[in-house]
Formats: structure tokens, sequence, C-alpha cells
């Protein structure tokens, strides 16, 4: 946070630890990002797997209309049944109904103990599967299940100066976590039989369970250099699409196809919060050329097919990072019209001169496509 000793707001986090609790929201802006932007984004992260988006965080809400409305509703009820739940209007809103300016959220037993292991995963290695054995077994501990593929760890490992030995078997790596707040569960014990498992079924060449806390560290060091590691290399065109769990292995087998059938020299990296369906499938910018002129030329036609394909396995062209300006036309593709309809209404009912973040996500009942 910015400013002075005095007038620094205190990390959330920190102030939820510092009660015995924790606010599960953990994501790479964390220490400048703001709790009103995220319930604005529905931010995510790395522990959705187990608690969820930040709309499942949210008990309650306080938001300023474009009028000065102030819509109140801070109260800390899991249930709670008398209409409306208008604070969900302004989850994922992007800014575009109002200004939130408090909120009331749902809060954990703060973890003790974890249990952290890289697996190296097999040629065919089915990863919904896995996950499914991960999560059955360790009675839904599983608080973090990221996947990397061998491209995006060679990246990471680049753009770092005292790299882990950690490296991917033939169809990747995945990066798996145990937390508990229980003094009577041996995390680790439990963490090798669920590998053990996972061994024997012939889904991961080797794993490694973290030792010590600077080996965990190591770890997640790894996976969180990889978006700079694509910085480094030249940059990336992003796609942050979602598919279900079931469809991920027969995603990465399509869009694999299409890329290579675009442009078969194309490197990709791939790497995402598999645990939740969500994917960061990633366009590398060839050295030596523009990155503007290449990013715009994916994402008028590369683009479009692995979305068409995402939406044909009834995945989401934005998984996290929203709708905006830039994405309004593939929302306009590939959203349902009636739901488009609706957002359109709430969005004039909310802000009928269209003054909150003018442009983004949806078009005014009273302004056609394309203006």
């Amino acid at each position: 946070m910015l400013g002075s000793a005095e007038d620094r707001v205190p990390f959330i986090q920190d102030a939820a630890a510092a009660a015995g609790l924790l606010l599960p929201l953990s994501l790479g802006a964390e220490g400048s990002c703001r709790i009103g932007g995220n319930i604005g984004t529905n931010a995510g992260g790395l522990s959705v797997v187990r608690y969820g988006m930040t709309r499942d965080l949210l008990l309650g809400i306080e938001a300023v209309l474009a009028d000065g409305t102030v819509v109140s509703d801070m109260r800390k009820l899991r249930k709670n049944n008398t209409g409306y739940d208008v604070k969900q209007c302004f989850v994922g809103s992007e800014g575009t109904l109002g200004i939130v300016t408090g909120a009331v959220l749902r809060l954990a037993p703060l973890p003790t103990r974890r249990a952290t292991a890289w697996l190296k995963l097999a040629s065919g290695a089915p990863l919904a599967e896995l996950l499914a054995l991960v999560r059955r077994e360790s009675a839904d501990l599983l608080t973090a299940f990221e996947f990397m593929a061998a491209r995006s760890i060679a990246l990471a490992t680049d753009a770092m100066t005292d790299p882990p030995s950690l490296g991917a078997g033939p169809a990747g790596a995945v990066l798996v976590e145990f937390a508990s707040s229980s003094r009577h569960l041996d995390l680790d014990e439990l963490m090798e039989a669920v590998l053990a498992e996972a061994i024997e079924a012939g889904w991961l060449d080797d794993a490694l369970l973290a030792q010590s806390g600077s080996q965990r560290t190591a770890m997640w060091r790894l996976r969180e250099t990889i978006p700079e590691g694509e910085k480094r290399r030249s940059g990336s065109v992003k796609h942050d699409i979602s598919v279900p769990l079931s469809s991920i292995r027969r995603f990465l087998d399509l869009a694999g196809a299409q890329v290579r059938s675009y442009d078969a020299d194309l490197e990709l990296s791939v790497y995402g919060h598999v645990g939740d369906g969500n994917l960061h499938y990633n366009v590398l910018v060839p050295p030596n050329v523009d990155r503007l002129e290449f990013t715009k030329r994916i994402e008028g036609s590369l683009s479009l097919q692995l979305y068409d394909t995402v939406a044909a396995l009834g995945g989401t062209f934005s998984a996290e990072h929203g709708v905006g300006r830039f994405k309004k036309h593939l929302l306009e593709r590939y959203g349902d019209p009636g739901r488009i309809a609706a957002m359109r209404r709430i969005k004039t009912a909310f802000d009928p001169a269209d003054i909150m973040n003018s442009g983004a996500v949806v078009r005014p009942l009273d302004e056609t496509p394309g203006s």
C-alpha cells in the first residue's frame, strides 16, 4: 500500500490472521488491489478450488449508485432470503453499476499446517481424474491444483536468478497443496498416500513433497514467475478461458491442433488454476516481431477459433479477466441473448445516464451494436 506508516491501510489478510482467521482471496495483485475492486472484478486467484471466487466470500455490501443512492446491506448473515440478492449485481460488474464502499466478507479458519507437492505428469495423464482423486482422498482439504506446461516452466526458470530444479513430466506438472487448521491431521502422510495412488495409476512420472517452508516457497515462486517469464521472452497473446473440468484434456488436444494448423512455428505457454477449470492459454510472441501487430493478427483470427472451441465445450472466453471495453464483442458473439438483454436492463436501471465506467461490459439499451 502507498502512503506513510500513519495513513497506510492495513492488509486485510493480516487483519484476519491477527484474529486467527483467513481471508481465502489470494491473487497476484494482493498488496496493491482493494476489496472494492476485487468485488467489481469477481477476483479469483489461487484458492478458488476450495473457497470459491469473491462472490462466494461476500456476505454483505454497501455501494453508491450514480444518482447518489446508497445501497446498504452490511449484515453478516449466511441465510437471508428476503427478495433479490442485490449485492450480487455489483460482483463482476466492473464498476458499471456503482461504487462499492463497504463489504462484509466470509472468513475461514486460519490454516496452521500445509502439505505441498510438485507432480511431474506422465504422458496422457488425465487431469480431471487426477483432480478427482486428490479431492476425494484429501477429504476436500485441497486448496490449490495448479497446472503448468513444460514450456511455461522453462520460461519461469529462465526469468529466475536461482530457480529450483523441479522440471516437468511429458504432460507438464501440477502444484498441489493441502491446508488445515487441525492439530490432529498429518497432511504430509495424507499427501504421500494420495500421490502413491496416482503413481500406481500411471499418472505421474515423479512427485516431490516439500520438506520445508523454503521448498514450498520455491515451488510457488516458480509457478508465480510464469507471467514474468512470458514478458521477458517477448510477451504473449493471452486467452483466459474456462471449460468444464471433464473437457480440459479435450480442449488442450483440439486447441493444440488449431494452433499447429494456423502456424506450426507458434509456441504456447499454458498454465492455470485447473482445479476450477481455468486455463491461461497464451500464444507467445515470436522473437523480433512487433508485439502489437502480432496481437492484433492473432486476436482477429486464431483467438476466435480457440474461443469457438471453448464455447462448443460449454466454456467461456473470460474466466478471470472480465469483459471491459475490449471484449464486449466476444460477449455479444458468445453470450446468451436473453442474459445480455437482462444485463442491459440492469445497467439502465442502475445507471440510466451511463456515467459509471461508461462503455464497459454492455451497451446501454439505447446504443446499437458497433457504436
